[in-house]
């Protein structure tokens, strides 16, 4: 029981993460629509947009994972 409980710790911190990373992207398109910029200079470069864009993959990816070995918990 205790490695399920962790499970689904892991699960809801990876969850509230992405979506709170998904917020602050979502933020960052309105502001740079608004003040006509482009996310890479927003973000200080190119290299840091790529590191933007892979904490939300994997923050998708370890939500997944978590999610999956919850149910994958369960069933055994």
């Amino acid at each position: 029981m205790g490695k399920q409980k962790l499970a689904i710790i892991v699960f809801i911190f990876s969850f509230i993460s992405l979506l709170i990373s998904v917020k602050l992207f979502i933020n960052l398109g309105f502001f740079v629509d608004e003040y006509g910029l482009s996310p890479s200079i927003v973000d200080g470069g190119d290299f840091w947009l790529y590191m933007d864009w892979l904490r939300l993959f994997l923050l998708l990816m370890l939500s997944i994972g978590s999610g999956v070995s919850i149910f994958s918990a369960k069933q055994k």
